[in-house]
């Protein structure tokens, strides 16, 4: 008798575009520590830029290659204009008002909020600046006069692990949710979603958009 061979996997395929390479060489060390469910098939981008993240979704999404594409990036200041108009863009795409809360992640006022969160929860940043995150970088990882070089944010990356995964998730889950307000984030919602098998969420957000 011929053995059977196990099922093939019928992963899901998600296209992230990363606002900047903050944002992809974070996700990329999460990728690398294998926290999300390996029923998904994750592509990652670095859009070098906001400008370039509407552009990229727009081509991607209406290529079809992938079963979910979303967007991550920050907020930065009041009054978000650029953020609305990406929310703005992404909607009209999909003839749908709130498509923008399924498939635009975001931090408030920016993605470091988040990734010191891996050290420490009750840090809360007021403003994107890389001055202002500095100070905390140097605290977590000894990383002096943080500027987002390439070998800096290598390092920084370098000391997120599991175990500091699961504290970022612990403090994320505590950050509000509306993008207008400082300290917010959907990221965690996202996070989550990814570290489950169940993938019946990606075609809730289809059908929704």
């Amino acid at each position: 008798m011929v053995p059977l061979l196990p099922p093939l996997k019928d992963n899901k395929k998600i296209y992230i575009i990363c606002e900047g390479s903050e944002e992809y060489d974070y996700l990329t060390q999460l990728k690398t520590l294998n926290v999300w469910s390996d029923v998904y098939d994750i592509t990652l981008r670095d859009a070098k830029g906001n400008g370039n993240l509407y552009p990229i979704y727009q081509d991607v999404y209406q290529k079809g290659n992938y079963d979910l594409v979303v967007i991550i990036c920050d907020t930065e200041k009041k009054p978000h204009e650029q953020f609305n108009d990406i929310c703005n863009k992404v909607n009209l795409l999909h003839d749908c008002d709130f498509a923008c809360q399924h498939v635009v992640l975001f931090t408030n006022p920016c993605t470091m909020q988040v990734i010191l969160l891996h050290w420490d929860n009750s840090v809360r940043l007021r403003t994107p600046s890389k001055r202002h995150s500095a100070s905390y970088i140097e605290t977590y990882t000894g990383i002096k006069d943080y500027s987002a070089k390439e070998a800096q944010r290598i390092q920084l990356v370098s000391n997120i692990t599991k175990d500091s995964y699961k504290t970022m998730m612990n403090g994320a889950k505590e950050l509000g949710v509306d993008a207008a307000s400082i300290n917010s984030t959907n990221l965690y919602v996202f996070f989550n979603k990814l570290e489950q098998s169940d993938t019946d969420w990606i075609d809730d957000i289809n059908n929704l958009i």
